[in-house]
């Protein structure tokens, strides 16, 4: 059939852009109906696979090739890792922290073992536990929480900046703690929480202390930063720190001249002096000697 040629170039212009017009529609929509239909493949197969490796006795063969389609779909619609995204670092370096995160960019996100991660993250001394999660499509969040220092623990070998756990941490400048209680003793790092946590229960005193030992794997001697000694019980660590307190509120003996407060007995207390003023209560001067 033969159509009569457009009168002018205007109406050719037109009929060609209506042609282009609809070639891209339908080239818009062919893409979008791909889509859909790998959307709906991977979600059926998903969902009816199951029933059909079981139904045909060949679920390892097939898992393992959905599997891989899976995951070769997953990277095609841009599920694979972009984005790595820290939640609650301050100390924990970042990059010994990526290299146990184990994932970088580009790899399809579907994979990544979030529980193997964690594991990992959790080996790394500042980190005290450490959630892992996917957010589809392209990003890992890790949300980590830290140990916190609270003391030093004094060996032969030197100063450890150890938590409330007793774990020993690493990677840290000495010097940004050398405003924290020194422990002494093999099994302080594990006892020092207790003890600590009853020493700030009175501020005031709390602030006086330079150290603490531990004797005999049972009990502590607090160190204060006047050289005096105070000799705490096994039991009742507590109220023993309490009686100091108030001690020293009626009889300021925090004030005097006295190297070890003994508060081991929970019904009195010995108190002994420093040399100097021993000394001088053995040999009070003498009333009237002249110069």
């Amino acid at each position: 059939m033969y159509s009569t040629p457009p009168s002018t170039l205007e109406e050719q212009a037109r009929e060609r852009r209506e042609k282009l017009e609809q070639q891209h529609s339908v080239g818009a929509n062919l893409k979008k109906l791909v889509r859909v239909f790998w959307w709906s493949s991977l979600t059926a197969l998903l969902i009816a696979g199951p029933f059909a490796l079981w139904y045909t006795g060949k679920a390892e063969k097939w898992y393992a090739v959905a599997e891989v389609e899976a995951i070769r779909l997953s990277a095609e619609f841009g599920m694979t890792v972009k984005n790595i995204e820290v939640r609650g670092r301050e100390k924990t370096d970042p990059e010994a922290l990526l290299a146990a995160i184990g994932q970088k960019p580009g790899t399809p996100i579907v994979t990544f073992d979030v529980d193997a991660a964690r594991e990992r993250i959790e080996q790394l001394s500042w980190v005290r536990n450490a959630v892992v999660e996917r957010r589809l499509p392209n990003t890992l969040i890790v949300s980590i929480s830290e140990r916190q220092p609270v003391a030093l623990w004094q060996t032969d070998h030197g100063h450890t900046v150890i938590d409330a756990d007793g774990a020993q941490l690493q990677d840290y400048e000495l010097g940004d703690y050398l405003d924290l209680p020194v422990v002494v003793g093999a099994d302080a790092p594990e006892h020092a929480s207790e003890m600590l946590t009853t020493l700030k229960s009175i501020p005031r005193l709390f602030d006086m202390v330079s150290g603490a030992q531990r004797i005999g794997n049972r009990r502590w001697n607090i160190q204060l930063s006047n050289g005096m000694f105070i000799r705490l019980p096994e039991e009742n660590m507590d109220k023993a720190w309490a009686r100091l307190d108030q001690l020293d509120q009626e009889h300021h003996i925090l004030s005097r001249d006295v190297l070890i407060v003994d508060l081991r007995l929970p019904d009195r207390t010995f108190v002994r002096l420093t040399p100097g003023a021993a000394e001088q209560r053995r040999n009070p001067p003498k009333k009237g000697n002249a110069a």
